[in-house]
């Protein structure tokens, strides 16, 4: 089942994806409350959701885990990491899967319209930086390579070494450098210290886990690794999280 919208002034074009037909049509409700948004096809099963993601490349795709065909996952791991993803489902047991691929959300049923319009607002703030789309040059052996900032999910000093790791949401790097020469590189695209040996883009940050004494652990979208938030830096990204 296909729905396509006709609305011409919409900037952010949207797939939905729900085997619960009530489930998707409360959700395409909510959608169309916002000006900005169209929702240019709406599926219940996973199969024709990801051949019409491939086929119009929508800025963001709801995903519903659960469906026949291909689950949501499967869809995520499947389409570009340029599409924004948000998973709604019923199911709690997801949640470290969904990040690890780069979602942008994961939204628990029942949906509320307050939700969607956090969910909306944070992918609003990513298409602005998508808009203006800065690059890093990196030096690998002699190499020099461009890399998306907005991409980048954390920096890593490594032990022992003079070098340093740089975590995208599709590759690492291995660089030689100083973190506080990134770090000041980086400064105006919402990267920050949270430890001496991390910097990290809090756009990133997924959940602040307290770990220690006033410390804390950031899970992180788009990676598996955990970056440690230290005592001293722990107010400031605590309240730039709270805003995000």
């Amino acid at each position: 089942m296909s729905y396509f919208a006709t609305r011409e002034d919409i900037k952010v074009r949207v797939i939905i994806a729900d085997d619960n037909t009530t489930e998707l049509n409360l959700l395409r409700q909510f959608l169309y409350k916002e000006q900005d948004v169209n929702v240019i096809s709406e599926e219940t099963n996973g199969d024709d959701a990801l051949k019409n993601i491939d086929k119009f490349k929508p800025d963001v795709a709801f995903l519903d885990i659960s469906m026949p065909g291909l689950s949501g996952i499967k869809i995520a791991k499947r389409i570009s990491t340029d599409i924004f993803v948000v998973f709604i489902t019923a199911h709690q047991d997801y949640a470290l899967d969904a990040f690890e691929l780069g979602s942008v959300d994961y939204i628990l049923k029942p949906v509320t319209y307050g939700r969607i319009e956090k969910s909306l607002s944070r992918i609003r703030r990513y298409m602005s930086n998508k808009q203006n789309i800065q690059k890093l040059s990196i030096n690998i052996k002699g190499q020099l390579i461009a890399i998306d900032i907005n991409k980048i999910v954390f920096i890593e000093k490594m032990p022992l070494q003079k070098k340093l790791k740089i975590y995208t949401k599709d590759k690492e790097y291995v660089v030689s450098g100083n973190l506080k020469n990134f770090e000041e590189q980086l400064k105006d695209y919402s990267f920050i210290r949270s430890h001496k040996s991390y910097l990290i883009n809090i756009n990133m940050v997924n959940k602040l886990i307290p770990w220690g004494d006033k410390s804390y652990l950031a899970k992180m979208m788009g990676s598996k690794q955990e970056v440690l938030v230290s005592r001293k830096h722990a107010p400031i990204i605590k309240s730039l999280f709270n805003s995000i």
